[in-house]
């Protein structure tokens, strides 16, 4: 996913992110707040030489590195332990006690931590006053306790900057993931990226609704409506050039008459440039929509299923080369088991008749029509802008190609339309 894509996702999902962030705030202060704390306390000590010593000052700094060492050491903190108004063990002590000689100075910090800041106070000036005492100088050093440690006003653990920058990460790492996730499941399809990543599948065109889906501009070549169809026509046939296919089924994905618009005068476009084309209308039945005007008693796909001949039920298109099947008669009488034993061959004949068969299928949301119609050819799927979630046209895409068909191409209709891209 793009660096836009989510950055859409994140603007469209904004009130679940700002929950998301909401939610992991609170969630990281309150675990500071229950959080033990530690305070931390820090003394310092000078050890200067004495003027009569004779170590030399490589000497001197190493014995002050000693001398810290001992600070952690468990007869040093036995002894501090005993005077402390609370009870602390001294194994606990040696952990929380260090010392460390600042190098190039004369002096020692003595750091200690607990969960009380008095106590840590009191711990770092009572490890400060008795270490001289263990001094492996033999005299060498004169010592004085330059700054006495203060209880801490705040804790030093959790660490607050580290607690909210993991915080701030954590947030919107989860803002983005379901932000991502929330808008994979509930967001329409509106542009052509969209579409392609749902289908996996080129997007042919984006062409804006028709005022009138029963008009045919195609007929008018030169015209700037059939110029459409034209482009239309060119980027399918270049989708189609490395696995030619003499059968396309165009399938709206939600009911309506936009894929019968653009089925019938993508046939008129390729008859015009010297095609023959047979236009199969596939919708039988009431439930799937106005019919393609017919001649009354005129036999159509039904009645070629049925056992009626083919070339008896084939007429004459609007322009020529192109031939028209209507859907016939079905009434209430079923045709799906009919579509599912006879349609392959009747098809087969057709493709041997025609140089391209093109079927205009039932929506793909009404009935399995059209991915039967699609098995060993390929389909053309009409998507409505804004329509249509990613997931349900993801799985209207894996559900043709189940049955062997493949999926040329997509076709977006809408508003913001883009004309066509090839």
């Amino acid at each position: 996913m793009e660096l836009h894509q989510i950055g859409g996702a994140l603007w469209r999902q904004r009130l679940l992110v700002l929950l998301v962030l909401a939610v992991t705030a609170g969630a990281v202060a309150v675990g500071v707040a229950l959080a033990p704390k530690t305070y931390r306390a820090t003394a310092v000590l000078a050890a200067a030489a004495d003027p009569g010593t004779l170590a030399s000052a490589d000497d001197l700094d190493a014995l002050r590195g000693t001398l810290a060492e001992l600070a952690g050491s468990r007869e040093l903190l036995t002894e501090v332990a005993g005077q402390l108004d609370v009870e602390r063990d001294v194994s606990d002590l040696r952990s929380a006690v260090s010392a460390e000689w600042v190098g190039g100075t004369i002096l020692i910090q003595v750091v200690a931590e607990d969960s009380d800041p008095v106590v840590a106070a009191d711990l770092a000036n009572r490890v400060a006053i008795t270490l001289p005492y263990y001094d492996p100088s033999a005299g060498s050093f004169l010592f004085t306790q330059t700054n006495e440690a203060q209880p801490p006003r705040t804790y030093s653990s959790p660490d607050l900057l580290l607690a909210i920058g993991v915080g701030a990460a954590l947030a919107l790492v989860l803002a983005v993931a379901a932000a991502v996730a929330r808008d994979r499941r509930t967001s329409t399809v509106d542009t052509g990226a969209v579409a392609e990543e749902a289908t996996g599948a080129p997007l042919l065109a984006h062409v804006g609704v028709p005022r009138d889906a029963t008009t045919l501009p195609a007929l008018y070549p030169g015209t700037a409506a059939a110029d459409i169809f034209r482009q239309l026509r060119i980027a399918l046939e270049a989708q189609a050039a490395g696995d030619p296919v003499s059968r396309v089924v165009v399938a709206g994905v939600r009911p309506g008459e936009i894929n019968v618009w653009l089925g019938a005068n993508l046939a008129i476009s390729l008859a015009n440039v010297g095609r023959t084309v047979l236009l199969v209308d596939g919708r039988m039945g009431p439930r799937h929509g106005r019919p393609i005007a017919a001649e009354p008693d005129t036999p159509g796909l039904f009645d070629v299923l049925a056992g009626t001949d083919l070339r008896h039920a084939v007429s004459p298109g609007p322009v020529e080369l192109l031939s028209v099947l209507p859907a016939g008669d079905a009434g209430s009488e079923p045709y799906e088991s009919m579509l599912e034993t006879t349609f392959a061959d009747t098809m087969a004949e057709a493709e041997a008749a025609y140089d391209v068969v093109i079927v205009l299928a039932p929506p793909l949301e009404v009935c399995d029509d059209a991915r039967v119609m699609a098995a060993r050819g390929a389909l053309l799927m009409v998507v409505p802008e804004g329509e249509v979630s990613a997931p349900a046209l993801r799985a209207h895409a894996d559900r043709v190609r189940s049955v062997g068909a493949g999926l040329l191409g997509t076709v977006l209709v809408g508003r913001r339309a883009e004309r066509v891209l090839t």
